[in-house]
């Protein structure tokens, strides 16, 4: 097979790949570079419109986010939104839409909760953040108190500043302005999938479906993959997952904006929400629903075996599993979800647990379940902590980085691609412009 020498391999056509093809482009003096992703298109998995709620994420009305993490989460969002705001108008308009959005509140223990997360340290954090009462709830989501019984106390944080981001078009739009860029070097494989990967004495060797790869570093960003090649490479040997796959249902149109639901802080898997569509405004989404598959891809029962290798299924990890999943919120939210899966009576069970709380008069005819829409998430687990690892998850080994569950997830890209170039030049002894990042990104004293 033809073997080819490069500077820098990413593994993984999705937003996060993306983002750092064109943050090496852009920003650094490496010339030699190839993005190989197994698909036919840019974001088929995970960063596809119709596999995530389309959500650029601040850490306002993300509940179970510490204000740390929201802290966090703000700057990389607004390193995200001068990226889209640079770009001509045609374009911004097909990849980001403003919209409102509210964290909402459903009892008065939910209630007490929003309150109390309403303090002065997340005022001035989120100047914009104001809390709503039922009345003020009506005037902008009216469909949030309609049929809604009158004693049920609710409340909800909400913003203006809100926004859907269409990712699978962002990663799109990376490439574009990669190879837009005036320097030669750049290769983009699609329909390329790597099989296997092992350490040489300068490098690796990436062997694909198609040739066989030689680079001095590679950057997993494959999702749910990444830990399956970490673990190939020798690295994670501490780590196991679960892949948590989310589905949708589609609605009429009936919320203006996004409604989140009040998290619990211990939980990794996201309560269900309500949003618009940006591609398809004449509905509403709910979801995602969490069910635990054996598969690194949902649908692609092919997967199940490269699971087995990546969640390390020996008694060590397999006791891991368990202790995780006998934590009673975890335990309550799996069973809940495995009876959505039910026909028929998952629908109504999903209309009445879940789509009621946010609008009370919809109906079960008004509820249709969104085919080939929502990815997996890894939830990695640390098998000598026997607990989930919440947020970011990278590994930084000799040369080669694997990116795992970047949460907040696509809103972290820029941010993500600026700390993987900071180690692949130190790598390689390449030159990064952090001065021109920092000026381009609006992050001149903070990054």
């Amino acid at each position: 097979m033809e073997k080819m020498q490069y500077d820098v391999v990413i593994v993984g056509g999705g937003v996060t790949g993306t983002a750092l093809l064109y943050t090496l482009r852009n920003y650094t003096n490496i010339e030699n570079i190839l993005l190989v992703e197994k698909y036919p298109t840019f974001s088929e998995l995970n960063s596809n419109s119709q596999s995530n709620s389309q959500t650029l994420h601040f850490g306002d009305i993300e509940s179970n986010y510490t204000l740390e993490k929201a802290r966090e989460t703000k700057h990389a969002s607004e390193m995200l939104l001068a990226y889209l705001n640079e770009l001509p108008e045609g374009e911004n308009a097909a990849l980001v839409k403003k919209c409102h959005k509210m964290l909402l509140g459903v009892g008065e223990e939910e209630v007490k909760f929003l309150k109390r997360r309403f303090s002065k340290e997340m005022r001035e954090l989120f100047p914009e953040l104001r809390y709503l009462s039922k009345d003020e709830i009506t005037a902008i989501e009216p469909k949030i108190t309609e049929d809604r019984d009158p004693t049920e106390e609710i409340g909800a944080l909400y913003s203006e500043k809100g926004y859907m981001v269409d990712f699978g078009k962002l990663s799109t739009s990376f490439v574009e302005h990669s190879k837009s860029c005036k320097k030669t070097g750049l290769e983009i494989l699609l329909g390329t999938e790597v099989t296997r990967v092992k350490r040489t004495s300068d490098g690796f060797l990436l062997s694909t479906n198609k040739a066989t790869y030689t680079t001095r570093t590679v950057v997993f960003a494959a999702g749910t993959y990444s830990l399956y090649f970490a673990k190939m490479l020798g690295y994670g040997k501490n780590l196991s997952t679960l892949s948590v796959g989310g589905s949708f249902y589609y609605t009429p149109h009936v919320l203006n904006g996004k409604v989140y639901r009040v998290e619990k802080g211990s939980v990794p898997f996201a309560a269900v929400h309500g949003d618009p569509d940006l591609n398809f405004p004449e509905r509403t989404r709910f979801g995602p629903t969490a069910t635990v598959l054996p598969l690194l891809e949902k649908g692609n029962f092919k997967t199940f075996s490269a699971y087995i290798k990546t969640a390390g299924l020996n008694g060590e990890a397999m006791f891991s599993i368990k202790s995780v999943l006998s934590d009673p919120e975890i335990k309550r939210i799996m069973a809940k979800n495995i009876k959505y899966g039910v026909p028929v009576i998952g629908k109504y069970s999903f209309l009445r647990d879940e789509a009621r709380k946010i609008v009370p008069s919809l109906k079960y005819s008004d509820l249709k379940f969104a085919d080939n829409t929502g990815g997996i998430r890894p939830q990695v687990i640390d098998i000598k902590k026997r607990k989930i690892l919440m947020g970011e998850l990278k590994i930084t080994g000799n040369n080669v980085i694997f990116n795992m569950t970047p949460s907040p997830g696509a809103t972290a890209c820029i941010q993500t691609a600026y700390e993987d170039v900071d180690e692949i030049v130190r790598f390689i002894g390449a030159k990064f412009n952090r001065e021109l990042f920092k000026k381009q990104f609006n992050q001149v004293n903070s990054v």
